[in-house]
Protein backbone atom coordinates (compact mmCIF):
# COMPACT_ATOMS: atom_id res chain seq x y z
CA UNK A 1 0.00 0.00 0.00
CA UNK A 2 1.77 3.12 -1.27
CA UNK A 3 1.91 5.84 1.72
CA UNK A 4 2.05 8.78 -0.53
CA UNK A 5 -1.69 8.17 -1.85
CA UNK A 6 -2.99 7.17 1.81
CA UNK A 7 -1.11 9.77 3.55
CA UNK A 8 -3.06 13.05 1.15
CA UNK A 9 -6.54 11.73 2.32
CA UNK A 10 -5.34 11.34 6.57
CA UNK A 11 -3.83 14.94 6.08
CA UNK A 12 -7.22 16.07 4.43
CA UNK A 13 -9.41 14.48 7.08
CA UNK A 14 -7.74 15.70 9.87
CA UNK A 15 -7.43 19.16 8.38
CA UNK A 16 -11.28 19.13 7.36
CA UNK A 17 -11.62 18.36 11.35
CA UNK A 18 -9.79 21.04 12.31
CA UNK A 19 -11.20 23.77 10.14
CA UNK A 20 -14.41 22.41 9.74
CA UNK A 21 -15.33 21.91 13.34
CA UNK A 22 -12.68 23.05 15.59
CA UNK A 23 -12.18 19.27 16.47
CA UNK A 24 -8.50 17.49 16.81
CA UNK A 25 -8.74 13.76 15.55
CA UNK A 26 -6.21 11.34 17.52
CA UNK A 27 -4.98 8.97 14.82
CA UNK A 28 -4.33 5.23 16.09
CA UNK A 29 -2.22 2.37 14.43
CA UNK A 30 -3.27 1.24 11.45
CA UNK A 31 -4.32 -2.41 10.45
CA UNK A 32 -5.42 -4.45 7.71
CA UNK A 33 -9.22 -4.81 7.96
CA UNK A 34 -10.95 -8.22 8.57
CA UNK A 35 -13.77 -7.66 5.37
CA UNK A 36 -15.89 -10.19 6.93
CA UNK A 37 -16.28 -8.88 10.29
CA UNK A 38 -18.91 -6.71 11.22
CA UNK A 39 -17.60 -3.00 12.13
CA UNK A 40 -20.74 -1.52 13.65
CA UNK A 41 -20.36 1.62 11.60
CA UNK A 42 -23.61 3.59 11.05
CA UNK A 43 -22.16 5.47 8.38
CA UNK A 44 -20.31 5.58 5.54
CA UNK A 45 -19.04 8.00 2.86
CA UNK A 46 -17.50 6.09 -0.23
CA UNK A 47 -14.94 7.35 -2.71
CA UNK A 48 -13.97 5.75 -6.02
CA UNK A 49 -10.71 6.16 -7.18
CA UNK A 50 -9.53 5.53 -10.97
CA UNK A 51 -6.43 6.63 -13.29
CA UNK A 52 -2.54 5.08 -12.12
CA UNK A 53 -4.67 3.67 -9.02
CA UNK A 54 -7.98 2.63 -8.38
CA UNK A 55 -9.71 1.49 -5.24
CA UNK A 56 -12.55 2.43 -3.07
CA UNK A 57 -11.77 5.32 -0.01
CA UNK A 58 -14.34 4.79 2.88
CA UNK A 59 -14.68 7.51 5.93
CA UNK A 60 -17.22 5.97 8.80
CA UNK A 61 -18.68 7.16 11.62
CA UNK A 62 -21.12 6.71 14.11
CA UNK A 63 -24.71 8.97 14.33
CA UNK A 64 -23.77 10.57 17.33
CA UNK A 65 -20.15 11.80 15.75
CA UNK A 66 -22.13 12.89 12.52
CA UNK A 67 -25.02 14.46 15.00
CA UNK A 68 -22.03 16.67 16.70
CA UNK A 69 -20.34 17.65 13.25
CA UNK A 70 -24.10 19.02 12.30
CA UNK A 71 -25.04 20.71 15.77
CA UNK A 72 -21.32 22.12 15.41
CA UNK A 73 -21.48 23.35 11.66
CA UNK A 74 -24.97 25.44 13.13
CA UNK A 75 -27.22 24.17 10.28
CA UNK A 76 -30.91 24.31 11.44
CA UNK A 77 -32.95 21.58 11.94
CA UNK A 78 -36.72 21.40 12.19
CA UNK A 79 -37.19 17.50 12.33
CA UNK A 80 -35.65 14.37 13.59
CA UNK A 81 -36.44 13.73 9.60
CA UNK A 82 -34.26 16.70 8.65
CA UNK A 83 -31.67 16.04 11.40
CA UNK A 84 -31.07 12.53 9.48
CA UNK A 85 -31.03 14.10 6.06
CA UNK A 86 -28.37 16.62 6.56
CA UNK A 87 -26.52 14.52 8.68
CA UNK A 88 -26.10 11.80 5.50
CA UNK A 89 -25.75 15.18 3.25
CA UNK A 90 -23.06 16.83 5.87
CA UNK A 91 -21.32 13.01 5.47
CA UNK A 92 -21.51 13.22 1.97
CA UNK A 93 -20.23 16.78 1.50
CA UNK A 94 -17.54 16.09 3.98
CA UNK A 95 -16.16 12.83 2.10
CA UNK A 96 -16.07 15.10 -1.23
CA UNK A 97 -13.68 17.35 0.86
CA UNK A 98 -11.53 15.42 2.00
CA UNK A 99 -11.21 13.45 -1.90
CA UNK A 100 -10.89 17.44 -3.26
CA UNK A 101 -8.46 18.24 -0.89
CA UNK A 102 -6.42 14.91 -1.06
CA UNK A 103 -6.65 14.78 -4.62
CA UNK A 104 -4.99 18.13 -4.60
CA UNK A 105 -2.08 17.03 -3.05
CA UNK A 106 -1.00 13.88 -4.96
CA UNK A 107 0.78 15.51 -7.68
CA UNK A 108 2.88 12.78 -8.70
CA UNK A 109 -0.03 10.59 -9.51
CA UNK A 110 -3.35 10.41 -12.21
CA UNK A 111 -6.04 10.47 -9.43
CA UNK A 112 -9.66 10.78 -10.24
CA UNK A 113 -12.29 10.42 -7.66
CA UNK A 114 -15.66 10.14 -8.44
CA UNK A 115 -18.72 11.94 -6.32
CA UNK A 116 -19.24 10.42 -2.58
CA UNK A 117 -21.88 7.87 -2.42
CA UNK A 118 -23.32 7.35 1.64
CA UNK A 119 -24.65 4.30 2.81
CA UNK A 120 -26.54 4.31 6.05
CA UNK A 121 -27.77 1.80 8.37
CA UNK A 122 -26.66 -0.29 11.74
CA UNK A 123 -24.33 -2.52 10.82
CA UNK A 124 -23.80 -1.84 7.08
CA UNK A 125 -21.26 -3.49 5.06
CA UNK A 126 -19.15 -2.74 1.93
CA UNK A 127 -18.38 -5.31 -0.78
CA UNK A 128 -14.74 -4.61 -0.86
CA UNK A 129 -12.72 -5.41 -3.70
CA UNK A 130 -11.47 -9.05 -2.65
CA UNK A 131 -7.93 -9.05 -4.28
CA UNK A 132 -6.38 -6.30 -2.23
CA UNK A 133 -6.20 -5.60 1.07
CA UNK A 134 -8.00 -2.92 3.29
CA UNK A 135 -6.19 -0.54 5.62
CA UNK A 136 -8.04 0.70 8.22
CA UNK A 137 -6.98 3.88 10.05
CA UNK A 138 -9.04 4.48 12.96
CA UNK A 139 -9.29 7.93 14.35
CA UNK A 140 -10.74 8.85 18.24
CA UNK A 141 -12.29 12.33 18.71
CA UNK A 142 -14.15 13.95 21.48
CA UNK A 143 -17.36 12.94 20.42
CA UNK A 144 -16.38 9.46 18.93
CA UNK A 145 -14.42 7.33 16.88
CA UNK A 146 -14.34 7.16 12.97
CA UNK A 147 -12.32 5.29 10.46
CA UNK A 148 -10.66 5.91 7.40
CA UNK A 149 -10.26 3.06 4.91
CA UNK A 150 -8.58 2.69 1.98
CA UNK A 151 -8.42 -0.06 -0.61
CA UNK A 152 -5.95 0.55 -3.31
CA UNK A 153 -4.72 -1.36 -6.37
Amino acid sequence: MDVTIINPFLSACENAFKSMFNLVPDHKAPYILDVIANRHWEISGLLGLTGDYSGVIAFRLHTVLANKMLEISGVPINSPEEKEDMARQLVSEFTNIIGGNAASAITHKNINISPPVVVTGKDHSISWPRNYPVVAIPFVTQFGPFEVDVCLK
